[in-house]
């Protein structure tokens, strides 16, 4: 793991470059609203008139989602880079990577889901701190907190911000610490497992989400976090949004957390480490924005997450 950095925040006027490094654009006109949002915010968005010809699942072949992102690495005009969307297709462009380049280049680099492969690898080998938060396609669909937050990520440096959310579960009260905030989506997550990219988990804050995953699914790859002992010597871990889509009822969505809660706490029962549920943050139209790979201050005393 290098020395964490951290990338200049952005300015009015400031290019952001869009990169599709996954799945495929299903809807242009979620799209064309996202890219309307970052407009007014008052940046320049840089993306392929073309769009992106898709390949099957995919928004291009690895070839070329790789070579978009290096070449936005390179691009001088562009400011920061954020991700067109998640779904699939990170984890077959690692090999791809002009880690020197990214190196030499630092930028923020905005996505979830999917995107935490990314996120979290070009931390492991250049310390870059990215930005876990809303993807374009996204944008139009959160919040107005998370959008006011998510300007302010954007525009402000990344250390000494904090988030104090409200209606944290605190599932296990530990002691106050300090780490690494690393993570992302589970189903991502748990597919580097035994590959050459995985990363570190030891001495760091671990967060968690997914969606439209059954309950025995997310057993079962939280069981098999643990047996590989990614659980065994985490610092804290934090649970953002787990849900699934569709009809149901305040009181099954409610269930539903709980039993993810519930397994999480049965699979780290000698750990004294901080545990929280509840965090907004994933699948979720409160999307709220923090730095990925910056050291946090995990308060259970005041539910706040302090960036360093």
């Amino acid at each position: 793991m290098k020395p964490s950095v951290s990338p200049s925040p952005l300015v009015k006027g400031d290019i952001i470059g869009v990169i599709a490094p996954a799945g495929r654009l299903q809807d242009e006109n979620r799209f064309m609203r996202g890219i309307s949002i970052l407009q007014d915010m008052g940046f320049q968005v840089k993306y392929p008139r073309d769009l992106w010809p898709g390949s099957e699942y995919l928004a291009d072949s690895d070839e070329n989602r790789g070579k978009e992102l290096n070449r936005f690495f390179q691009d001088q005009e562009v400011k920061g880079i954020i991700s067109m969307r998640g779904g699939y297709g990170c984890l077959r462009i690692l090999d791809k990577i002009d880690i020197a380049s990214v190196a030499h280049n630092p930028k923020i680099l905005v996505g979830f889901s999917d995107i935490t492969i990314l996120q979290n690898y070009l931390y492991d080998q250049t310390g870059l701190i990215s930005l876990h938060g809303p993807v374009v396609t996204s944008l139009n669909m959160a919040s107005r907190e998370t959008l006011t937050h998510f300007y302010s990520c954007l525009t402000k440096t990344l250390h000494g911000q904090s988030l104090e959310p409200k209606n944290i579960e605190v599932l296990r009260d530990g002691q106050s610490v300090s780490a690494p905030l690393l993570g992302g989506n589970l189903a991502s997550l748990v597919s580097l497992l035994g590959t050459g990219y995985d990363f570190s988990w030891e001495n760091k804050i671990i967060f968690l989400e997914d969606i439209n995953e059954p309950l025995y699914k997310i057993d079962r790859m939280l069981t098999q976090l643990k047996l590989a002992g990614k659980l065994d010597n985490i610092s804290g871990l934090i649970l953002g949004d787990f849900s699934i889509s569709g009809g149901q009822s305040e009181t099954e969505k409610l269930r539903y957390k709980e039993s993810v809660w519930n397994r999480v706490l049965e699979l780290i029962p000698e750990n004294p480490v901080p545990i929280w549920g509840n965090f907004p943050s994933g699948h979720c139209p409160c999307n709220l924005a923090f730095p990925l790979g910056a050291v946090a201050e995990m308060s259970s005393s005041k539910n706040s997450l302090i960036f360093q």
